[in-house]
């Protein structure tokens, strides 16, 4: 349940929150709109780690370029621990950020490496949530996030990761406050996300925050969450009526 991420993250539960009854709604009609899209995330939780760590701050284009550029020069884990920082951030520069960003790929890989056996990624797919994060979260450049992102792709945990997507739609719409710190904003989302439509609903937000609310220039006369959406009306009269 959705509630296991206000579990994980110790905030209180608002499970008949108003706002939770929102979010439902923002569920179905952007489920009607795009469906489930793939993002280009990894059933793999070991190959996801990294793709998350690398789509930090970055465009889509571009991390999913190193993603594929590190696992070609390195296949496997421990072949990214040996290596050196000098020869991962040849291999992901174009995504920006290479020198601190080799250096964590490198960690992540060593702790990785240092499971014992079955593994990482055998830990990974059978742990419990209360197991998995934590363990997440220890892992260098790894917060909440990244960590609910893992598990929500690759584990199938119903918690909701709030990106800079989701963040920028809540806001707008008025379910959070505006300019949140992030941790702050995962947290009071966690409290209100509703049960069992964790990936559909954070997909969808993604998806549209990508194509139609933009950081700049949102195209509100084709939004379909305009009539609910506070920014929407005051940026564009008239449009939820239309």
């Amino acid at each position: 349940m959705s509630s296991l991420t206000s579990e994980l993250l110790k905030v209180e539960r608002k499970s008949r929150s108003v706002r939770t009854r929102r979010l439902r709604w923002v569920d179905r009609v952007l489920f009607d709109e795009y469906g489930t899209p793939r993002l280009g995330n990894y059933r793999d939780p070991i190959r996801e780690i990294f793709f998350i760590l690398l789509s930090a701050k970055t465009t889509d284009r571009q991390y999913r370029a190193s993603h594929r550029a590190l696992f070609a020069a390195f296949p496997d884990i421990a072949s990214i621990a040996s290596a050196s920082v000098a020869a991962v951030e040849r291999c992901i520069h174009s995504g920006g950020l290479s020198g601190k960003r080799s250096a964590q790929i490198i960690a992540v890989a060593k702790a990785l490496i240092a499971v014992p056996e079955p593994g990482a990624r055998a830990f990974l797919k059978r742990a419990e949530p209360a197991e998995s994060y934590p363990f997440l979260l220890s892992l260098p450049g790894i917060g909440p996030k990244s960590a609910f992102c893992v598990m929500m792709y690759s584990m199938r945990a119903d918690v909701f990761p709030v990106d800079v997507n989701v963040q920028r739609i809540a806001e707008r719409m008025g379910l959070i406050a505006p300019k949140l710190k992030h941790y702050t904003a995962q947290s009071t989302l966690a409290s209100i996300a509703p049960d069992g439509c964790s990936r559909t609903l954070h997909v969808g937000m993604v998806a549209h925050g990508r194509k139609i609310c933009l950081p700049v220039d949102p195209k509100c006369g084709q939004c379909v969450l305009r009539s609910e959406c506070r920014y929407g009306k005051k940026r564009s009269p008239g449009l939820a009526q239309s």
